[in-house]
């Protein structure tokens, strides 16, 4: 009997032990899989070292783009740190094949067509080569466009293209605001059609003589007008499915043309705050998804960096300004900034200063440089995980990503 007893406690410790591992496998394989949707696939990089991510850096605002914040993370929890660091990175590109490669090759955020791309093109072929960007890439690329009108634009002006816009300046003296209202929607028509989703406009600077840098490409000195215009751009254009992005904070105001290749300006920042930040605050306030950080050094408020480097700005921002988008550069590399980077890289600093997207040239200077600086723990790996998360809350918003 006594045998018996115990072989049958042995039976029945056997028998739990095979119930328990049956049990556990279930769980493993039936468990729900967050995952990065297909586009977001893990891409290769270039001297990158493969190491998946810290744990997911949730963002804590109420912006824009909180609906899609719980999404984003997933994506981004599931994403390397190499990943994250391009999707930091809108990458200048003059030759759309290489961008086709390139976009995958450093999981670039996206790219900004210059407009070099489209010499001798016809629209079809215009088109043929944007989407064919955007086609190629693993992670769904923002396809940026800086068609402002006037003189500078991405598509038009070319001899193969027949559309052209005309300044907003010159359309409002010619025909109010409700002209340049119908300007824009004809333009931001035309660039959804040939597959673009984000311009790089408006201007929304106030000049208020030809002197003045931004004159020939603003509307006007007069701060309310031009808050129509931010709040139009804003509502409206980005409901046609193309991103505005607007530009260039904090405001380049009254600054006098200069030939200098760092541009400063000198007013007090009363009247920065008090007349530039107007526009701003009322494009943010209208859904606005992207601002654009200039590279000039406002000297009453940060006189040892660019706009772009400094991280006071950047709190203004967000805080005084209330903006809860993407925050993004100007043109990092087209004049050495180097002076006012802290002694880092410019690409460094402008993600230290809270920059979400860093719009380069070089991005593969700018992608190793930022790599590094998150292996060395002198960019913390949350910052790029909450810029990233930013970025990709901004393409579930915005039906990038689907």
């Amino acid at each position: 009997m006594k045998k018996f007893v115990i072989i049958s406690a042995v039976l029945l410790l056997i028998g739990a032990g095979v119930f328990g591992y049956s049990v556990h496998h279930y769980l493993e394989v039936t468990r729900p899989v967050v995952s990065v949707p297909v586009e977001t696939a893990a891409t290769e990089a270039p001297a990158a070292e493969e190491a998946t991510a810290a744990p997911s850096v949730q963002l804590e605002d109420e912006g824009i783009f909180s609906a899609y914040y719980d999404q984003a993370a997933a994506a981004v929890a599931n994403m390397t740190k190499e990943q994250m660091i391009g999707q930091m990175l809108l990458g200048v590109t003059t030759d759309p094949e290489t961008a086709a490669t390139d976009v995958n090759r450093y999981s670039l955020a996206g790219v900004l067509f210059d407009s070099e791309c489209f010499d001798y093109k016809t629209e079809g072929e215009v088109k043929t080569a944007v989407t064919t960007v955007g086609a190629s890439a693993k992670i769904a690329p923002i396809l940026a466009a800086q068609e402002e009108g006037g003189n500078v634009t991405t598509v038009t002006g070319h001899a193969d293209i027949e559309k052209t816009f005309d300044s907003p300046r010159n359309i409002f003296e010619e025909g109010g605001i409700a002209a340049v209202e119908k300007a824009e929607d004809e333009k931001i028509e035309f660039l959804k059609s040939l597959g673009f989703n984000l311009n790089l406009a408006p201007v929304i600077d106030l000049p208020n003589s030809l002197d003045q840098i931004m004159y020939s490409r603003s509307l006007s000195s007069d701060p309310q007008l031009t808050v129509t215009y931010a709040e139009y751009a804003a509502k409206f254009n980005q409901a046609k499915g193309v991103s505005v992005a607007l530009k260039h904070f904090p405001g380049y105001g009254t600054i006098n043309d200069t030939y200098e290749s760092i541009v400063t300006d000198t007013r007090d920042a009363a009247t920065i705050r008090t007349t530039d930040y107007i526009p701003f605050k009322a494009g943010a306030a209208a859904g606005a998804h992207f601002v654009m950080v200039s590279n000039v050094v406002v000297e009453s408020i940060d006189p040892t960096h660019t706009a772009a480097t400094s991280s006071l700005l950047h709190q203004e921002l967000r805080g005084a300004v209330g903006f809860t988008g993407i925050i993004m550069t100007d043109i990092i590399d087209r004049t050495d900034y180097s002076d006012y980077a802290d002694g880092r890289s410019v690409s460094v600093a402008a993600v230290l200063a809270g920059n979400d997207l860093i719009l380069v040239r070089d991005y593969a200077a700018a992608y190793t440089s930022i790599l590094s600086a998150v292996n060395d723990n002198i960019i913390p790996i949350d910052t790029v995980q909450k810029a990233c998360t930013r970025v990709m809350a901004y393409k579930y918003a915005a039906g990038l990503i689907t």
